[in-house]
């Protein structure tokens, strides 16, 4: 069944190519076609941020102030047809170039070496053919964005208020969740329905932790993406505005871990299922995003005792992960200009408010211990003035409260309160 309906998309899809190659006029003789780039057919986008980190951190009293170029993200498309496109996109992450692990399967039991070269990472976070061949029904065929949460969609600087990416989504899911396989999409209902539907490689089980779930179950640690198990995601939007981010809707995720740790280790599955429902309003003055999220991982006790005999040097947590992990997530903002400056202009300044809660040890398997710690509940509030459409100037304070108990360092003295981290921020972000 599988391979009927793998040659049949791939049938469809050919078809398309054809009729589209032969619609177009002055085609170039078939045998120069293939060596000449046009350059019209290349566009470039992209975005970056920038910014200064004031931190007083319970958790960690030693850290320091910081600077960060987070990052630059290129975005080059190639335009073979009107309905056939190369789309790429290239992220440069904290000024450097990065590490990988590989599986040194000559060592006695088989070691992990590390590749250093300089700090922070430049990765191709996409590449992938696209097929545009219907309003409601399109493919990607490669590695591409998993249409899974609210910050999937609203991910550039000018799309969400705080300079660091949404907490809530951001501790929970992988931070720009990229995955290889096939994305079928399109809009239904006069343009107000939109829909996806990925089958892609899955996630691996040796990352997943207390902290953070699953989220560093994200394959990024090797050159190479294990593809023994596989996951299937939907997301459904319905649009209800005149603003492309006016919409509601839901998403969800389904897919083994066990079959991608790096070696057989594991003899249980370890199932990972995903649901989220949000709502982003973007209309006049008004902004508007709220999201929940619900995790779930099987055989949760078995990951976290296979996970507690990994090696120091494969570079992942060793902690327990929970059987469920939950947060919500909601930020207003209104732009305020308008009542001072009666002119209509450009710019705009909207002051903002967050509040993320989630918990990432929501409930778990029979001897392992529920740590308050991993309650978190954070309140933001901050501004974000756009003096130009493509280049925001951001600040905000965050107070974050975890469940656990602030005991001073030095003297060991309960201070009655819990543990809190406070961070002051502001950076540039920008659009082209």
């Amino acid at each position: 069944m599988k391979q009927k309906f793998i040659w049949g998309v791939a049938l469809v899809l050919l078809a398309s190519s054809l009729r589209a190659q032969q619609s177009q006029s002055n085609v170039l003789p078939t045998e120069l076609a293939p060596n000449l780039l046009r350059w019209s057919s290349f566009k470039l986008r992209g975005y970056g941020a920038i910014h200064y980190y004031n931190n007083d951190f319970d958790t960690n009293p030693n850290q320091k102030n910081t600077i960060d170029p987070e990052r630059l993200n290129l975005y080059l498309d190639y335009q073979f047809s009107p309905m056939i496109s190369l789309k790429t996109e290239f992220e440069f992450e904290h000024g450097g170039t990065g590490a990988s692990l590989e599986l040194e399967t000559f060592e006695e039991g088989g070691e992990f070496e590390q590749e250093i070269a300089t700090g922070g990472e430049v990765k191709l976070e996409q590449v992938y053919i696209n097929f545009a061949l219907k309003e409601y029904f399109n493919v990607k065929l490669g590695r591409f964005k998993l249409q899974f949460g609210l910050a999937q969609n609203l991910d550039t600087p000018d799309e969400y208020f705080t300079t660091y990416r949404p907490e809530m989504e951001n501790q929970l899911l992988p931070l720009g969740w990229y995955e290889t396989g096939i994305d079928i999409y399109g809009y239904l209902w006069n343009k107000r329905i939109r829909y996806h539907l990925a089958f892609v490689n899955g996630l691996d089980a040796t990352g997943f932790n207390s902290q953070h779930f699953i989220r560093d179950g994200h394959q990024t640690r090797f050159e190479l993406v294990n593809a023994e198990n596989f996951a299937f995601a939907t997301r459904w939007d319905y649009l209800f505005g005149t603003h492309k981010n006016t919409f509601v809707g839901f998403s969800s995720y389904f897919g083994n871990s066990r079959g991608n740790r790096p070696k057989n280790d594991m003899d249980v599955d370890a199932f990972v299922e995903l649901w989220e429902v949000h709502l982003s309003y973007n209309e006049g003055n008004w902004r508007l995003a709220t999201t929940a999220l619900w995790g779930g991982l099987g055989n949760a006790n078995a990951v976290s005792y296979f996970n507690a005999s990994l090696s120091n040097k494969l570079g992942v947590k060793r902690t327990p992960v929970a059987r469920s992990a939950v947060g919500i997530a909601a930020e207003v903002g209104y732009d305020v200009l308008p009542y001072f400056l009666k002119k209509k202009i450009l710019m705009s300044v909207y002051p903002f408010v967050r509040y993320d809660f989630y918990d990432t040890m929501f409930s778990v398997s029979d001897g392992v211990v529920d740590n308050p710690r991993w309650q978190r509940s954070v309140v933001t509030g901050g501004v974000n003035w756009f003096v130009h459409k493509g280049i925001i100037l951001k600040a905000h304070y965050a107070h974050k409260t975890l469940g656990s108990k602030h005991i001073d360092p030095v003297t060991s003295v309960d201070m009655n309160r819990n543990q809190t981290d406070k961070v002051f921020s502001m950076g540039i972000g920008f659009t082209f």
